[in-house]
């Protein structure tokens, strides 16, 4: 709900700032096309804003789907090493083969309790379907 809300301010900012900016003499001439301008802007951060309530990361029986801002990937079971959570990381990765991984941003630490459980509960699924990659320390051993 945050984001939608700093989405919804971000475009009432940007509509006072087209109504303000002309009732006074600002040393520039802004007419309606400017103003017109300055909304249009606030629409556009908006919608850069909203991108960010796609993210999302599913676990099943196909494999892993990370969806970002901007495009979804689905990793297949054969593709995963498994999933870890570093100490200094702000997010879980996603382990793949020859050392590589993707970045899991549903998952965050200042999610706090929430992230500790999103993190148990998609280990139990990915225990289901590939059971050695659900543990960390197999994955850290590679």
């Amino acid at each position: 709900m945050a984001v939608i809300a700093l989405a919804i301010l971000t475009v009432l900012v940007h509509i006072v700032w087209a109504i303000v900016l002309v009732r006074d003499d600002t040393g520039v001439t802004i007419g309606i096309v400017d103003q017109l301008a300055f909304v249009v802007i606030g629409l556009i951060f908006a919608g850069v804003l909203l991108t960010l309530l796609r993210i999302r990361v599913r676990v099943g029986e196909q494999g892993v789907e990370v969806r970002g801002p901007l495009r979804t990937r689905l990793w297949d079971w054969q593709d995963i090493v498994g999933i870890t959570f570093p100490r200094s990381s702000m997010w879980p990765r996603l382990e793949l083969p020859a050392y590589e991984h993707v970045g899991v941003w549903a998952i965050l630490t200042v999610d706090g309790q929430d992230a500790v459980e999103a993190m148990g509960t998609m280990r139990e699924v990915i225990r289901r379907y590939k059971p050695s990659a659900a543990d960390p320390e197999t994955v850290a051993d590679r």
